[in-house]
This record gives C-alpha cells, sequence and structure tokens, in this order.
C-alpha cells in the first residue's frame, strides 16, 4: 500500500481518539482534541500532496480519500447532534447527499470515469472539482467542526458564553450546508449521462 493511502487510513484511529476526547469531562482535554482535529484535517491535505509529490496518485487514493471524507464529516455531524449542537436535519441533509453523490460517482466509476472527472459541464467543474471550491468546502468543514468543539469546551469552562456561540454556530453550519447542496446538485445532473447509459 502506497504512503499516500496510509496516511488516508490513518485519520479514521485519530477520528476515534478525537471522539473520546470529545466526550471527556475535562476542558483540558476538549480542548487537545481541538487541535487533534486541526491535524484531522491537514492530513487530509497532505495524503494528496504526498501522492501527487511521489507519483502514487490512483483511483484506489481517491476512493479512499472520498471514503474517509464521508466518514469523518457524517461522523462528526452525528457526534454534535448527540451534544444538542447542531440540528437534526443537518445530519440527514448530509447523510442524504453522500449516499446520493456516491452512488452515482459509482456509476461514474464503473463507466471508467474518476471521482472528479466524471463532471462534463463547465458550472460542474467548478462546483465539484476545482481547487479552489474543493479547498473552499473542505476549509468550511474543518471551521464549523473545529468551532464546533471549542464550543463544547465552552460549555464545560464558562456555560454564560454559549448563546453567543451557539448564534455563530447557526451562520456557519448554514454556510456549510448551502455548499454542501450546491456542490451535490451538479453531481446529479451531469451524471445522468453516465447512469443513463449503464442501462440497456
Amino acid at each position: 500500500m502506497s504512503l499516500a493511502n496510509i496516511i488516508t487510513l490513518s485519520r479514521l484511529p485519530l477520528l476515534l481518539l478525537y471522539l473520546g476526547l470529545l466526550f471527556s469531562s475535562s476542558l483540558v482535554l476538549r480542548l487537545s482534541g481541538f487541535f487533534l482535529l486541526i491535524i484531522l484535517f491537514l492530513l487530509d491535505w497532505f495524503d494528496g500532496y504526498v501522492a501527487r509529490r511521489r507519483h502514487e496518485v490512483s483511483e484506489l487514493g481517491a476512493v479512499l480519500d472520498v471514503a474517509l471524507d464521508r466518514a469523518v464529516e457524517n461522523i462528526l455531524w452525528v457526534v454534535f447532534l448527540s451534544l444538542h449542537l447542531v440540528p437534526l436535519w443537518v445530519p440527514i441533509l448530509f447523510l442524504i447527499r453522500s449516499f446520493l453523490v456516491d452512488g452515482l460517482r459509482g456509476v461514474a466509476l464503473r463507466q471508467g470515469q474518476s471521482v472528479f472527472g466524471m463532471m462534463h459541464s463547465r458550472l460542474g467543474r467548478f462546483l465539484v472539482a476545482s481547487r479552489f471550491m474543493r479547498a473552499l468546502y473542505g476549509f468550511a468543514k474543518a471551521w464549523v467542526f473545529c468551532q464546533l468543539t471549542l464550543t463544547s469546551a465552552v460549555a464545560l469552562w464558562s456555560p454564560d458564553h454559549l448563546p453567543t456561540l451557539l448564534g455563530l454556530n447557526q451562520v456557519v453550519i448554514y454556510f456549510v450546508a448551502a455548499l454542501c447542496v450546491i456542490r451535490g446538485i451538479p453531481v446529479l445532473l451531469d451524471s445522468r449521462v453516465y447512469f443513463s447509459q449503464a442501462i440497456p
């Protein structure tokens, strides 16, 4: 297995460690989880850098990267729902988008298309496959999860500040949810051609 793929898979045990810190009753441990979460998201960038640098870019690596991204974000949404920091509709939205988009990508992959190469419209390529939008979406998700992690720490340290933080959280949550929908719709539209080709 390539070094890039090992880095990708290493995010899963780090996620489990982060969850243990997040559910701790210690302020120090919850704040440690905040820094671990930053490392977790930096690894998402680093595995791609290593793959390009070592010429290890592959379809397996791309699929693993997307799969770990989905696992991390969906688990985090559900966890923050359980902590009463996000409303129920948020994890439902992201789970629906994950299943739909990844299912349609699977159809395209079986026809020889790459995860991002399947986008054929100009708007679709920009919203889904461009480095700018991928970076913006990744940064927005990292931001909201880091902010929610800090909110969970503040809940232990100074509950009086929670109303202000919860209001700020809602703004970021709505922004990330909007990006989720905006980036998901072009996949649904552009994948129609691959889906129709898959049915005799």
